[in-house]
């Protein structure tokens, strides 16, 4: 498991997968995308609470929405 506290309101660098993984907002609220070179409007929304599983091989972003800090886990399955 791994825990990812930077998320700023701009897109982090890509997370390349290298195993099947769920990620999950435990606080706060995140945008997800698997696009590359994203549009500051680009990506899924993700809730306090609610996750997501993303195959092997892609390339994630993540940004938290708002001013509110972000938690967000990742998770091997």
């Amino acid at each position: 498991m791994a825990l990812i506290t930077d998320a700023t309101t701009t897109w982090s660098d890509p997370v390349t997968l290298v195993s099947d993984e769920i990620w999950q907002t435990r606080h706060g609220s995140v945008f997800l995308t698997t696009t590359p070179g994203p549009a500051p409007d680009d990506g899924f929304h993700l809730l306090q609470g609610e996750g997501v599983l993303i195959r092997a091989g892609r390339e994630v972003r993540y940004r938290k929405a708002g001013l509110t800090a972000a938690l967000i886990v990742r998770e091997a399955v």
